[in-house]
């Protein structure tokens, strides 16, 4: 074994020495102090949170010679063989290179056969998700009736492909990412023990790449010891890392809040190809989330992050309906990276659709539909919305889903995705909810599930209202804008008849700059 590799030199050897998995460690601990040990255990977890670390630790407790216990010697020859990997009576498989049922019958007809030298015969299948169908119906059995002297630890970084007849006769621990700060003191730690300068800086920046993993800290540390040779300095890991310096990140931020996308784009531009835009998109989620906070109570903050006096600052300089929207779109955009060529053009494609999508009066911030008061009667303007439209304007779209958008006291995204939907066959035993096609990932399911609940109690509806996913549909914000443009056209008309005008464009050679009009009306 190669103890220069800090992921296997710093492997806990005792529950003590894990780091970021409190709860799990408790309970484990208690129910072997306990005595009340079950028969299957489940691990679940992303990659490098310590599944396999903890099973191992668990067997070790169950087969130390001294007793059962949360604190195992680490001196018998039980303790010394798990930690070499070599003790008889625990039994690891990974399951993503025997995945077929033959080998699983074969594992399964040794069940019986009593442990050679310890209490217990334990048996660590790790990725069990990996398993064929025919392998888990042969496991099930066993993992039901088990002989007493046999404990199972199962490993998987996807649960969700697990029979539900395994999970259920298993006892499920779900191991969480690991917070930057635990990650960090862990960090620390080490190169102290290794002798190795570091500053508080550099260790934030490898915790936040990490993503939760400790293992993937790990890998990441020793790469950047490699590349500072032996000194981490924050100023040279950054760039090494593909870290954004925070001036950036802030300017990105306030281009997308002033709908500037020129000056967006060129900042972008100079950002270095091979940068984490991933990382960089996460960082402008925290900002979105932060000025979120500040929005309700600047106290809120830590004053210790180093955005704070940007998002003290700018908090009010974008609706909360806004940050909403923002964050929503930048969600919904990194399950992409992954599959783009370049992440650079993915990252300015995301933040140009949120410049968009409120600079064309999409947002509710700007909209242009408000609530109008009830005229009287014998004005010339009509109190129906539809009536002001030209006859060329398509009347697709019922008055009652007007109405109802108007007065449902909808705001935020629930507010976006009703200017963006229509609702037919209100009057219907069968009323369907038409969302905009090309924003279906904006919405989370929150988010309609609202809209849903709220079209039940308006128009007293008891049963299921449908979901559909079309394009071209003339929406509430399509309506308003396409009755702003005729409004514009109609007083245009009006200009370029009056004779008045028609003498200054022959004395002056001008023109009428229909641009002008909508301004003023707007």
């Amino acid at each position: 074994m190669n103890i220069d590799v800090l992921a296997l030199k710093y492997r806990p050897k005792f529950f003590s020495e894990v780091r970021g998995q409190e709860l799990v460690i408790k309970t484990l601990s208690n129910s072997i102090e306990l005595q009340k040990l079950h028969n299957s255990y489940l691990f679940s977890g992303t990659r490098g949170m310590g599944k396999t670390t903890i099973a191992r630790l668990f067997a070790k407790s169950l087969l130390c010679q001294t007793s059962v216990t949360s604190q195992p010697c680490g001196k018998c020859s039980a303790c010394i063989e798990i930690d070499q990997g070599n003790h008889l009576d625990l039994i690891e498989i990974d399951a993503a290179s025997r995945t077929k049922v033959e080998d699983t019958r074969s594992l399964m007809e040794n069940v019986q056969y009593l442990p050679t030298s310890s209490r217990f015969k334990v048996y660590l299948i790790d990725e069990v998700h990996m398993l064929s169908t025919k392998s888990f119906n042969a496991l099930l059995k066993t993992i039901e009736e088990p002989p007493s002297h046999v404990k199972f630890l199962l490993a998987t970084t996807e649960p969700e492909k697990l029979p539900d007849t395994i999970l259920s006769r298993c006892l499920h621990f779900k191991l969480a990412s690991a917070s930057q700060d635990t990650i960090s003191n862990h960090l620390a730690d080490i190169l102290t023990k290794e002798n190795i300068k570091y500053d508080n800086l550099s260790l934030s920046i490898i915790s936040k790449n990490a993503n939760g993993s400790i293992r993937d800290s790990l890998s990441l540390l020793e790469q950047c010891i490699a590349y500072c040779n032996g000194n981490i300095e924050s100023s040279k890991i950054a760039p090494f890392l593909g870290e954004i310096d925070s001036e950036n990140i802030e300017k990105i931020i306030s281009y997308i809040i002033n709908h500037d996308a020129k000056s967006l784009i060129n900042t972008v531009e100079n950002i270095e190809s091979h940068s984490n835009f991933i990382s960089l998109m996460d960082s402008i989620i925290s900002i979105f989330y932060k000025l979120s906070l500040s929005n309700i109570q600047a106290e809120l903050l830590n004053d210790d992050d180093p955005h704070y006096l940007y998002c003290k600052e700018n908090s009010n300089s974008i609706s909360s309906q806004d940050l909403q929207l923002y964050y929503q779109i930048a969600i919904s955009s990194k399950k992409d990276f992954r599959d783009c060529p370049s992440k650079k053009d993915h990252f300015i494609m995301t933040i140009l659709r949120m410049i968009y999508f409120s600079d064309n009066n999409e947002s509710p911030k700007h909209n242009t539909y408000k609530k109008t008061e009830v005229k009287d009667h014998n004005e010339s303007k009509p109190s129906d919305p539809s009536e002001s439209v030209d006859e060329n304007v398509p009347k697709t779209i019922s008055n009652k889903w007007i109405d109802a958008v108007q007065n449902m006291d909808l705001s935020g995204l629930t507010m976006h995705l009703a200017m963006q939907s229509v609702m037919v066959g209100i009057d219907t035993d069968s009323p369907t909810l038409q969302i905009n096609e090309d924003k279906k990932d904006i919405y989370p399911k929150l988010c309609i599930d609202d809209l849903i609940s709220k079209i039940q109690k308006y128009f007293n509806i008891n049963f299921k209202i449908n979901i559909e996913y079309s394009t071209g549909l003339l929406t509430p914000i399509v309506f308003e804008s396409m009755k702003n443009e005729n409004e514009v056209n109609n007083r245009y008309d009006k200009v370029k008849d009056s004779p008045d005008i028609n003498k200054l464009q022959k004395v002056f050679g001008a023109n009428i700059n229909k641009e002008s009009i909508k301004k003023i009306i707007e």
